[in-house]
């Protein structure tokens, strides 16, 4: 009876805690559905700062149209998924407007007005199979005077930058009056058609149609410098042959105290005067001109020398001295995570990666008077190169074997403030005196498309970087409205395994090391094969029966010792390059493991104990 008792107690209770956690579940779906909860490492669903400014802060209402065929994207799970985070995303934009912004989730039913509809918006729609099925999913902006932006197609590969693309065109749309930016550059506007990467098409700059969009962007010529006195801030764009009243003007601008931008690369690998002198190397470049207004501004860049980063490197695919053809780590490109951007300024805390290719180091020059504050740099295994090693002389693995790291973190992005005389005097001797206003970045390459933006694979672009929301950023900030200047992508979805990476680069460098060491002893080897081929004729050589010339014993006998040598040499080279795949390979599979299987085995493993215990003590009771 008892026992019967317990039993019905148990069920009772059971029963009853089901109900409760139904009833708790069901009136959390109605009072909490709209509070959430963000515990990712770097803020990945949480709106930025300047997002939160951008609702406050519009001067007129703006309607949003998300357009997403339900019923065709209902059995991919990956779309059907993103565009829900998508919907979430846009309802948590409205919320934040108090009423500026008018959310409308529109579904673009085949052959139906809302089709047309989304049609005239610009959505664009994607084939779904062969069969004839479509895909819409995107995004039309349009404010109260009917100025429209759109978002063809939402891609699920670009999400860590949806934030900015939807903020910046609600920005376009929804400000007043456009702010007014000089742009001086010696780079081209357009990027040519690419025969050998057709994919990535060509047109207009993506970035500089961006800064169109948000600002009267005025064109100034290098060869007749007139900054127009109406512009809030000035872009130079590898300044290079400029004319002295060129660079008077520049630098009448800097000591004003106006906002200044510069882009001064000491190796610019998109200038068109940098011919591309081969198809397996990273191309040539040119160097940066500012004559003596750098030196003025307390810093140096070394026009003969790039910064080279073990640490932040970007893999490419080259061929090796040894013929070899391998994936390899390319010093002079970088790509800088989290932890080489500043995370005390409010240009850069918000970001989470920039691309630069072949940048230079900015040094602060011993008679400076103004101050430096750095925005981005590199990590401490770093090392400056000479720029003749790059391009169509430059071997990517002879740069990993010759490198050698100076410890500390080199400066590629600096904040210039503080006093500073004009560099050139007036007609009575004096010198005019202001305040720098300037960010001074060491790489206009990060400007280019290829860079920080990718071929999609279906015709459309995405962005792998933040090197567009960091220029639009320091333009904000020098207009004054800094609407923009605190977005940034949602960080890094991928969790690298840096232990792996780790292991990889020191493995890469005693495989080439060695290599280049074997590689070196085989060509001796030849090379003494070739002299003793020739000493034939020589003293002590005899003539054989067929009339060819024969080594003496004592040759015959060095002969087959260099070649054994030679053939150990090869032998060796061979399980060189086969354990540097092994050791990565090898340490990736115990992390894998590890994450995979031993970890969630051990945390069973606990539990089971831990119930086990449980049970026990009350079976005991």
């Amino acid at each position: 009876m008892d026992a019967s008792n317990t039993r019905r107690k148990t069920i009772l209770a059971s029963a009853g805690i089901l109900v409760a956690l139904v009833a708790a579940n069901t009136a959390a779906w109605f009072v909490l559905r709209g509070v959430r909860i963000d515990a990712t490492q770097e803020q990945l669903y949480s709106l930025s700062p300047g997002v939160r400014e951008i609702m406050k802060s519009l001067p007129e209402p703006v309607r949003l149209d998300f357009y997403w065929t339900r019923e065709e994207g209902a059995d991919n799970p990956q779309i059907r998924s993103y565009a829900q985070r998508v919907q979430e995303f846009l309802e948590e934009l409205a919320a934040a407007s108090d009423g500026k912004i008018e959310l409308r989730v529109v579904d673009p039913e085949p052959f139906s007005e809302t089709e047309d509809m989304a049609k005239a918006a610009g959505i664009a729609p994607r084939a779904l199979d062969t069969t004839g099925r479509v895909l819409m999913l995107g995004l039309s902006v349009r404010s109260s005077t009917d100025m429209l932006e759109s978002i063809p197609f939402l891609d699920p590969s670009q999400e860590p930058y949806l934030e900015y693309e939807i903020a910046r065109r609600i920005v376009s749309v929804g400000r007043g009056k456009k702010s007014t930016i000089a742009y001086l550059s010696t780079l081209p506007e357009a990027t040519p058609f690419n025969p050998r990467s057709p994919q990535a098409g060509g047109g207009k700059n993506i970035l500089l149609a961006q800064l169109d969009s948000l600002y009267e962007v005025k064109r100034v010529s290098p060869t007749d410098v007139q900054i127009p006195a109406e512009a809030a801030a000035l872009v130079l764009v590898q300044p290079r042959k400029l004319d002295e009243a060129a660079l008077r003007a520049i630098d009448a601008w800097v000591v004003s105290g106006k906002p200044t931008l510069v882009f001064a690369d000491p190796w610019c690998e998109s200038d068109p005067d940098a011919r591309n002198l081969d198809m397996g190397k990273t191309g040539a470049g040119t160097t940066y001109d500012l004559g003596p207004l750098m030196a003025q501004w307390g810093v140096d860049i070394k026009k003969d020398m790039v910064l080279a980063d073990r640490g932040s490197a970007t893999r490419i695919g080259v061929q090796t001295q040894g013929g070899q053809f391998m994936e390899l780590d390319y010093l002079p490109w970088l790509t800088l995570k989290k932890a080489s951007l500043n995370a005390e300024d409010t240009l850069t805390e918000r970001l989470a990666e920039i691309h630069i290719k072949s940048g230079g180091a900015i040094m602060q020059r011993a008679d400076a008077t103004t101050s430096l504050r750095m925005l981005i740099q590199s990590t401490k295994d770093a090392q400056e190169i000479q720029s003749l090693k790059l391009g169509f002389f430059g071997e990517a693995d002879r740069l990993v074997r010759d490198f050698k790291p100076i410890g500390t973190p080199q400066a590629l992005a600096v904040r210039i403030t503080g006093p500073f005389e004009s560099a050139f005097p007036a007609a009575d001797g004096a010198r005019a005196k202001g305040v720098a206003n300037i960010v001074l970045i060491s790489d206009a390459d990060l400007l280019q498309d290829d860079t920080w933006v990718s071929a999609d694979g279906q015709g459309g672009l995405r962005a792998i970087a933040d090197n567009g929301p960091l220029v639009v950023g320091v333009l904000e900030q020098a207009t004054g409205d800094r609407l923009l200047s605190g977005l940034r992508a949602r960080g890094g979805y991928a969790r690298p395994f840096d232990k792996v990476e780790a292991i990889r680069k020191d493995a890469e460098m005693r495989y080439l090391t060695r290599e280049q060491e074997l590689q070196d002893q085989i060509k001796k080897g030849e090379m003494r094969i070739n002299e003793l081929q020739r000493e034939r004729g020589g003293a002590g050589a005899g003539v054989g029966a067929d009339g060819v010339l024969v080594l003496t014993p004592e040759q015959t006998a060095e002969f087959e010792k260099i070649q054994q040598t030679s053939a150990l040499a090869r032998k060796e080279l061979r399980e060189v390059q086969r354990s540097l795949r092994a050791d990565v390979e090898r340490t990736g599979s115990l992390l894998m493991v590890l994450n995979v299987v031993l970890w969630p085995v051990g945390v069973a493993a606990l539990a089971t104990g831990w119930i086990t215990l449980r049970y026990r003590r009350q079976h005991g009771r």
